[in-house]
């Protein structure tokens, strides 16, 4: 018997991104099959993106999954569609409800098909409420989650983290509540269906500042890399072209663990600096003095001199510091994998197909492995899909190809 925590169960996964994949990707090392279906000849726009068509970013979000092209706006591509359903355990989207209903594949629909199937509806910002018409993407919600209000420099305007921050939340927080609702099936064979915001993913990250205003009524300040507590605390400059190492001193202990990792400076004894409010009070000078000793030495070093003295210390890694990390390395982080270097225009079975690495999923259970798995293309899995699961002949897929409901 397979010790695979999801082994026996299907599920479809239909929609582009991060959120859903991810959602997919995990479900699927853990043992579950996903079929993922590009529809409508409208591929995962991820795929398109220079920055990840190569590498880490494509086979990530794809690996391990069956993935079929079906057009579901044909008879024949909506009924190929309709029997999948039929055998499988979850179905989950972000795409708009009205879009499903148009394509005729709205959650009543899928319940008549399957009436024990688990739904999951992922969203921008709610399936009800004032916004729930409003169509978004994850690196505009940050900004309406509250997050970007506290990142910054102070004084300048909300600064936005450079990626879709709250997709990665989401991505986590749905495979949680599928195995919920799975586990829930299990013991009781009732359905779920289930809605999950990005917006409120995002906006669960901001609970501190939530807790402020509601006891102190004190909006959140941009302090960029400071502490409202603590001093030193931000990333300073080493040698090299962008390189910094961060800096954090939290009490007493730990300033006198940094002034000796420095060499304990003549400065250091002036008493401005012999108190965490003296710190405080004096940053822009303390910053400067202590960006003057980082930038002889390398983020490494700076790193090490501060760990050994117990100062919290960590280089601001860079793609390069990564991809060759001992200790990931060590870890077994990255394997290889095939990748296809996605152009527009061009059918996917001509696209160039190569080797690169990716990074494997980050838990690691002792008794239920975490797969790895190989990354396919698009419609790869056509003949395993149709033939296989659904029963279908060679020649039924050869006539659905050439009438255009499969591709």
């Amino acid at each position: 018997m397979s010790n695979k925590a999801l082994a026996g169960l299907r599920i479809i996964e239909l929609g582009p991104y991060v959120a859903l994949p991810l959602t997919g990707r995990i479900l699927a090392s853990l043992g579950a099959e996903v079929i993922k279906v590009e529809t409508n000849k409208v591929l995962d726009e991820m795929a398109f993106i220079p920055a990840w068509s190569r590498g880490a970013g494509q086979p990530d979000f794809q690996r391990l999954k069956k993935r079929v092209s079906i057009d579901v706006r044909t008879p024949d591509g909506l009924e190929v569609f309709r029997e999948l359903v039929k055998v499988s355990d979850v179905f989950m989207t972000n795409f708009r409800r009205n879009i499903l209903d148009r394509w005729g594949i709205d959650f009543p629909e899928l319940r008549r098909l399957r009436p024990d199937i688990i739904l999951m509806w992922q969203t921008g910002l709610g399936g009800i409420g004032p916004y729930y018409t409003y169509k978004s993407y994850g690196i505009l919600v940050q900004h309406m989650g509250g997050v970007s209000l506290m990142t910054g420099e102070e004084g300048e305007p909300p600064s936005a983290i450079n990626t879709s921050y709250s997709d990665y939340h989401t991505g986590v927080f749905q495979p949680s509540a599928i195995i919920g609702a799975l586990m829930r099936r299990r013991m009781t064979g009732q359905p779920a269906t289930m809605e999950s915001s990005i917006f409120k993913s995002g906006a669960v990250t901001a609970g501190p500042p939530i807790l402020d205003y509601q006891a102190n009524g004190r909006l959140p300040q941009r302090i960029a890399n400071r502490d409202a507590a603590n001093a030193p605390h931000g990333v300073y400059p080493c040698q090299g072209q962008d390189r910094w190492c961060a800096i954090a001193v939290q009490n007493q202990a730990q300033w006198d663990g940094f002034r000796r990792a420095m060499g304990n400076p003549p400065w250091s004894d002036e008493p401005e600096f012999a108190t965490a409010e003296g710190r405080l009070s004096n940053q822009p000078r303390l910053d400067a003095l202590i960006g003057e000793w980082t930038a002889q030495l390398t983020a490494d070093a700076v790193m090490e001199r501060m760990q050994r003295e117990g100062v919290p210390a960590a280089i601001v890694s860079q793609g390069d510091d990564l991809y060759h990390s001992p200790h990931l390395a060590a870890r077994d982080f990255y394997r290889p994998t095939p990748y296809y270097a996605a152009q527009r225009g061009t059918p996917a079975w001509e696209w160039e197909k190569g080797d690169s690495v990716a990074w494997t999923t980050p838990a690691r259970l002792s008794e239920t492995p975490m797969e790895f798995g190989h990354y396919s293309n698009i419609g790869e899995d056509n003949p395993y899909v149709f033939q296989e699961i659904l029963g279908m002949s060679e020649s039924e897929i050869e006539s659905l190809s050439e009438s255009g409901a499969l591709y």
